[in-house]
């Protein structure tokens, strides 16, 4: 069966951070608030280092605990920073269109 997704819209707020330090910073703050979280589905989709948004996917039932760890990262390649949901939706293309605004 096929896998249901789900795509959590944020913005970035602190000094500028690649992929890679916002993807650590996630999974570290996930480690520490469940160690048994399944980190498969979780991807990076899109990360635009003008504007400060991302879209990270997740599979439907680990919404509330990818939104609770998101919303309690402090600290993002070393520096103070954190993450601020916009939204969740369920197709790439809406959750593009409803939280990051025209591309």
């Amino acid at each position: 069966m096929r896998q249901r997704r789900r795509y959590i819209a944020f913005e970035f707020i602190g000094s500028g951070a690649g992929k890679g330090d916002i993807m650590r910073a996630i999974s570290h703050s996930l480690l520490t608030h469940n160690p048994a979280f399944d980190r498969r589905m979780l991807k990076l989709v899109f990360h635009d280092v003008s504007s400060r948004q991302g879209l990270l996917r997740c599979e439907y039932r680990q919404v509330g605990e990818l939104k609770a760890a998101m919303a309690s990262t402090k600290k993002i390649g070393g520096r103070e920073a954190s993450l601020v949901i916009l939204g969740v939706s369920g197709t790439l293309k809406a959750a593009k269109r409803k939280f990051l605004g025209p591309a």
